[in-house]
């Protein structure tokens, strides 16, 4: 996918493959600007064409290609079997309206239901998702709610016509710790409930630990490495995945000895080297990585990697 007047302009994301099973969660993971929530959001045909151009490649739920569906029919898969949680709840939610009106618009768009049975279905998503005193938030605005009433007010709306897929985009930013596990334990039980997948964005290695079942690394717009959870925090195989597995703060860590870092930053869309986008970053790169970039293909069973010399398992 490229970014630009026309297509052909800079591309952000390249090459990316990736399935999302019902029951499923599958965490995307990497620094900021390497495109985790540019790719999601273009995966269900939500970013805005011009500027973005999905140039190859085929986006499909079940029997719908969404590649080819016109925005009208797209509008009846959004909220209805793909639901999405924003990253920013107070920019997400219209400052102008009250929960309640959100809420009724978000099930009347897809679903015919007469007022009583629709109230009932709202206070019930409230009550789901673990807001107290339901029937007077709907008489409130955004701005009169904490931050993670408004992440859960988001989560109702997403779920409100039981989607098949949610993509959640870092859902506990800017939450602490106690929150960020109440979220992630309602996502869990709803995923459990509802048999959905979910997409998770987050560069939060603790929540993927916790939290998914696959997890696949993105940088620069290509996915370098992808396994179950456990696998990859065990025996990650691409120096990136290593650097960032490096980089968690532990408490076995001394006082007074700094964290690893990466080198460097994720390079632009439009200044990407010809071959890994990774290697000016990497201790690892030799000529090989310099004239192209590696394809992701199998090490194992289940774990893919796009490394000419990745780490030796233990």
């Amino acid at each position: 996918m490229s970014f630009g007047p026309r297509p052909g302009g800079a591309r952000v994301v390249d090459g990316v493959s990736f399935r999302v099973n019902a029951g499923e969660t599958l965490g995307i993971v990497g620094e900021s600007g390497c495109g985790k929530s540019v790719m999601a959001m273009s995966a269900i045909r939500l970013q805005a064409s011009p500027p973005s151009h999905i140039e190859s490649g085929q986006l499909s739920l079940d029997e719908l290609d969404l590649t080819s569906m016109s925005r009208t029919e797209l509008r009846d898969v959004w909220g209805r079997r793909i639901g999405v949680v924003f990253q920013d709840p107070m920019t997400s939610l219209n400052p102008t309206f009250t929960v309640g009106d959100q809420l009724h618009e978000a099930l009347s768009l897809h679903e015919s239901l007469p007022r009583s049975k629709a109230r009932a279905r709202v206070l019930h998503m409230l009550d789901r998702v673990g807001v107290n005193a339901p029937e007077s938030r709907l008489r409130q605005y955004p701005h009169e709610l904490s931050g993670g009433l408004r992440q859960r007010i988001l989560i109702a709306m997403a779920l409100i016509c039981r989607p098949q897929l949610l993509i959640a985009d870092e859902p506990t930013t800017a939450l602490d710790v106690t929150l960020q596990a109440q979220i992630l334990d309602l996502l869990r039980g709803l995923r459990d409930e509802l048999g959905m997948g979910i997409l998770i964005i987050t560069h939060d290695l603790g929540v993927v630990a916790g939290f998914c079942d696959r997890v696949a690394v993105m940088y620069a717009g290509r996915i370098v490495e992808s396994a179950p959870v456990n696998l990859l925090f065990k025996e990650p195989l691409h120096p990136y995945t290593c650097g960032l597995l490096a980089s968690i703060p532990r408490l076995s860590t001394p006082r007074g000895i700094a964290l690893p870092v990466i080198e460097g930053r994720v390079p632009a869309a439009a200044d990407r080297p010809t071959g890994c986008a990774f290697g000016p970053r990497c201790a690892r790169v030799s000529d090989a990585c310099r004239a192209s970039p590696p394809p992701l293909q199998e090490d194992g069973a289940e774990h893919l990697v796009a490394c000419y010399h990745p780490m030796e398992r233990t």
